[in-house]
């Protein structure tokens, strides 16, 4: 079989929008559904920034009923998402939407299905399934990196704050993804780094993943490209807006690719290293990054030299990635972060499953080990 004859999937929202100002359609997809809705948002930026008072504004004109979630802040646990889905329960909207990064996302997602579903975020850890579909979810996000609004899966923080894990049923992917460059112009560029980087990775680890095929390669290629060429430039001038969509558009096709190929191991050790250590996701999983292409190196040469010089213009692809992250000024050693030698047996330990299943070279928990040593 050619590389052309491998399987290959493609599962995705029922609707997606891609383009500059497309967010002045967001109260006609509403529309679609009614004209109750919930608002689900974060922080101060989402105000300070002047996208609430532009939607809202967008919603009154077009006769829609609208109850604010708000207060939504990085990695959101799993209290808070048992409370946002009472609330959704109670109100009983025609549709969520959800505006902002992918903690935002994820809890109107989260919120949409449990609403319907019933229990809490444990039932749904511990095994239980969702039979029910979610209430119609749009997911509109202001950062350009996690993917979330194409993906069917919510990373909840447990109470305690010990752990991440997901929830996921294809019955929680977004009905619409509506994705709007312009909504990230306002993201500083510490932001900028984290969310781009983790959009970066996402695209190389579906690419090389075990269970790549040639569509998520095809989306893939073209968001390591973007991402390459524009995240530096975006960094520097945050109110680049060529800049902006190009980093949009790679962060969506990190999501589609994620969500049909898989990831690997970067992402794996990603969640504890951020859960633990209080790292940015999208920096977590950049900081192992070179690490795991030089592990991953020999079964994938081909693709990682093609990422390689989409990156740097080099075949060295773990040199490409390494500059790319001091062009960023970010550091590729564990230890800035607190990391020490203690740390790494619960780090491994708490990375098994889930992404690295989809890492295209076997490895032990000895062998993770040995390779988070030689990053300290």
């Amino acid at each position: 079989m050619g590389i052309y004859g491998l399987k290959s999937t493609l599962f995705v929202p029922k609707q997606i929008l891609f383009g500059t100002d497309m967010k002045n359609n967001l109260a006609k997809q509403v529309k679609r559904y009614g004209n109750r809705a919930v608002l689900v948002y974060g922080g101060r930026s989402f105000t300070d920034s002047g996208t609430k008072t532009e939607v809202l504004g967008l919603f009154r004109q077009a006769g829609i009923e609208v109850h604010e979630i708000g207060g939504i802040g990085h990695d959101p646990d799993e209290n808070f998402v048992n409370k946002a889905a009472a609330a959704v329960l109670e109100i009983k909207p025609d549709c969520i939407v959800g505006i902002g990064g992918g903690s935002v996302i994820d809890t109107a997602k989260a919120a949409s299905i449990i609403a319907t579903n019933g229990g809490e975020v444990r039932d749904y850890w511990g095994g239980r399934e969702f039979v029910n579909p979610s209430i119609p979810y749009i997911a509109v996000p202001t950062t350009a990196g996690t993917g979330a609004e194409v993906t069917k899966n919510a990373v909840i923080t447990a109470g305690d704050r010990s752990f991440k894990k997901s929830i996921r049923s294809e019955l929680m992917t977004p009905d619409i993804a509506l994705v709007d460059p312009s909504l990230t112009l306002t993201v500083p560029p510490s932001v900028t780094v984290d969310t781009g980087l983790d959009a970066l990775v996402q695209n190389i680890e579906a690419y090389t993943s075990k269970n790549a095929g040639p569509i998520t390669d095809t989306l893939a290629g073209k968001g390591i490209e973007l991402a390459g060429k524009y995240l530096v430039r975006a960094y520097r001038n945050p109110r680049d807006l060529d800049a902006r969509e190009a980093l949009s558009l790679a962060s969506l096709y990190g999501g589609i690719t994620l969500l049909n190929a898989g990831l690997g191991l970067a992402h794996g050790l990603s969640h504890p290293i951020g859960i633990r250590f209080g790292v940015p996701h999208g920096r977590a999983c950049a900081v192992v990054m070179p690490k795991v292409i030089q592990y991953n190196y020999e079964a994938r040469k081909k693709k990682y030299d093609e990422i390689g010089m989409l990156l740097g213009g080099t075949e060295n692809c773990a040199e490409a990635f390494a500059n790319l992250l001091s062009d960023l000024e970010v550091t590729a050693q564990l230890g800035s972060f607190g990391i020490t030698g203690d740390d790494l047996p619960s780090i491994v330990a708490e990375s098994k499953g889930g992404s690295r299943n989809y890492n295209p070279v076997p490895h032990t928990d000895e062998t993770v080990e040995k390779m988070l040593r030689e990053m300290l």
